[in-house]
């Protein structure tokens, strides 16, 4: 009798699902792990590995246990489709999903946000090709999807540019009406913002947007990124409140002292706080 396998540790319910699957039609079957290894040409260790919950696994893995187990082929597909749409899906740091996020019509679409989820259920219907198979749909039509540049898209680390996005669409094989649709949508979303002035406020309001961001799945080394450019602005606007209080300070030094201008300064900033 072989050992007993480890407990599944997976970060997501439904690659947990998937491995107990897995785990189910193998033990159904009555096959050890090298039995399932010698019909599959698989190595053992590799149908341990997928049948872990650590890491989604291959399809033709999941394929070809499925197969030799008799176990059903339209399951396998859904199970496996479910445990790799939300490998791909960002979330929360430290939070677990229990429901999908709403899918987005391209008609009510109102924020970028809304288009990179609109993304991963394109991909997710695409049969999740990997990011150089959709650099090189791209490059059959003529176009670029550089996969370092779209992973950081996919993620929110990088600007959407209306290229990609449509580039993208076309290499998911999304029918061209409704290309059409999120391209509208798309300019929508790109004309509603309206420019502001880059200041601290402007880095507070992001910086808190992505604190209280439950959707988007902001990463820990976004909001370090964006506290780090928070301080440093922050930073910036006191050295030049001081720089402008020592300039009026010497300009005011010959004539009546009254209130110098240091002291004029204090007081006024109503810059937000951030801690350090």
């Amino acid at each position: 009798m072989g050992r007993r396998e480890k407990p599944i540790e997976a970060t997501e319910p439904a690659l947990g699902r998937l491995a107990a699957w897995l785990r189910e039609q193998r033990e159904r079957a009555g096959l050890t792990y090298r039995q399932l290894a010698a019909r599959t040409n698989y190595h053992a260790t590799t149908l341990q590995r997928a049948a872990s919950g650590h890491s989604v696994p291959n399809w033709k893995v999941v394929e070809a246990v499925t197969r030799e187990c008799g176990g059903d082929l339209k399951t396998a597909r859904r199970k496996w489709a479910q445990a790799n749409y939300w490998a791909h899906v960002p979330r929360p740091s430290g939070s677990r999903r229990l429901r999908p996020p709403r899918r987005v019509d391209p008609q009510q679409a109102d924020s970028f946000a809304d288009l990179r989820r609109a993304m991963h259920e394109m991909r997710r219907k695409a049969d999740w090709p990997s990011l150089k198979e959709l650099d090189r749909r791209a490059r059959d039509k003529g176009g670029r999807l550089p996969a370092s540049t779209l992973a950081q898209v996919l993620k929110g680390e990088a600007p959407l540019h209306k290229p990609v996005f449509l580039a993208y669409m076309e290499a998911c094989q999304v029918r061209e009406v409704r290309r059409a649709l999120w391209a509208e949508a798309w300019d929508r979303t790109n004309n509603a913002r309206t420019p502001a002035p880059v200041n601290s406020r402007t880095h507070h309001s992001e910086f808190a947007r992505a604190m209280q961001s439950s959707s988007g799945g902001t990463s820990t080394e976004i909001l370090f990124r964006l506290w780090v450019t928070l301080r440093n602005s922050l930073a910036a606007e006191r050295a030049e409140r001081a720089e402008r209080a020592d300039r009026a300070d010497r300009t005011d030094r010959a004539g009546d002292p009254g209130q110098s201008a240091a002291e004029r300064a204090e007081g006024t900033d109503d810059t937000p706080s951030v801690p350090v």
